[in-house]
């Protein structure tokens, strides 16, 4: 912890810092609220540079986004210290620290809010809807050109499926062989995958600041309101298409099981909650093309993470974090199953955005 308290000690907090502690129970980067003598608190974290190899970059684009959404939080006559994360600057005015070769940075802490691992009802995502919508809203007119990416096509499954294909063909642990059934519902599927992709490459999509990880965890709640006040975690904001934030929190939100549940479908009160409220802040800043996707996005999203948890069980669970042996080909046939009922679902699915459309206009 001597490092820990040494890198906080960096920054420029109002008082001393008198105490520090872990916080939180991510899986990549490390968090511990920092205390100083004036009852003041801050978020440190350390940051994972074996995911996140460029954190200067990282931090630059984070800089960036808070920065103007806390511009227009002010002109919009909201609260920029409670309604977008605040860097707090290191003594030499830097957003970010390296200590004895690791790399920290720090926020203002935003009292008096709460998060949360799972939903408690469909209200609750529709809340989230609301704050996942108000964020693409408050950066619609950011400069795509100033954001980095990250993590190079995160989300371009053109480049993700010639790397399943490659994988197939390599067969590094010998377990191509028993998944023959599931290869082939990815495969069958290709232009399911690589349609929004497709239209991004013409500009009938267009690219926009994106969240890419669109789950529960990543609001701050109102502890009196219960309202979502907040959305965090910005280390994936880079340019891409909207569509994928909403479908990847479709797909996590909307299920009637976790990743791990065996028989997961798409719960529908769950899906009119969350778009309804998604599309009250965004309708008018959409496109006509996204608002056709936006159903279909959930397909998408939900098929490439299939086949991604199947490319890492190939390559024998070098990515993701694994419970048991075959866990990462369980989440893939779960993932498939939830794609399955999306699709026999589809046509309420789009009637549904059709109906919000129509209430809005």
């Amino acid at each position: 912890m001597d490092a820990i308290e040494a890198a906080a000690r960096q920054f420029l907090v109002d008082g001393t810092v008198t105490n520090v502690r872990r916080h939180g129970s991510g899986n990549i980067n490390s968090t511990f609220i920092v205390t100083t003598d004036k009852d003041k608190k801050y978020i440190l974290q350390k940051i994972n540079t074996n995911v996140f190899s460029k954190p200067f970059v990282l931090m630059r684009n984070i800089d960036s986004v808070t920065s103007y959404c806390r511009e227009t939080i002010k002109k919009n006559g909201g609260d920029p210290e409670r309604e977008t994360l605040n860097i707090v600057k290191t003594q030499e005015g830097k957003n970010l620290m390296r200590v004895a070769g690791e790399y920290y940075r720090m926020y203002d802490f935003v009292t008096d809010c709460a998060v949360f691992d799972q939903l408690e009802s469909s209200e609750m995502f529709g809340s989230a809807g609301k704050a996942f919508g108000r964020f693409a809203r408050l950066l619609d007119g950011y400069p795509i050109e100033e954001l980095d990416e990250t993590i190079p096509n995160f989300h371009n499954s053109k480049v993700r499926y010639r790397g399943f294909l490659r994988d197939i063909r390599h067969d590094p642990c010998g377990r191509a062989e028993e998944i023959l059934p599931q290869i082939e519902k990815i495969k069958s599927r290709f232009f399911d995958l690589t349609r929004i992709v497709d239209y991004m490459e013409v500009d009938e999509i267009p690219v926009r600041v994106t969240h890419n990880d669109t789950k529960i965890s990543n609001i701050l709640f109102d502890k009196e309101s219960g309202d979502a006040l907040c959305v965090i975690d910005l280390d994936t904001v880079m340019p891409g298409s909207i569509l994928f934030d909403f479908g990847d929190a479709i797909r996590s939100g909307a299920s009637t099981e976790s990743e791990d549940g065996p028989n997961p479908e798409i719960d529908l009160d769950y899906f009119w909650a969350f778009a309804r409220n998604y599309l009250s802040e965004t309708y008018d800043i959409l496109k006509p093309m996204e608002i056709e996707n936006l159903a279909f996005a959930c397909r998408t999203i939900t098929l490439e993470l299939a086949m991604r948890f199947l490319d890492d069980y190939i390559n024998g669970d070098t990515y993701f974090r694994c419970d048991y042996e075959d866990h990462n080909l369980v989440r893939a046939v779960n993932q498939l199953k939830l794609l399955e009922s999306m699709e026999k679902r589809f046509d309420e699915m789009k009637w549904a955005i059709e109906q919000i459309v129509k209430e809005l206009q």
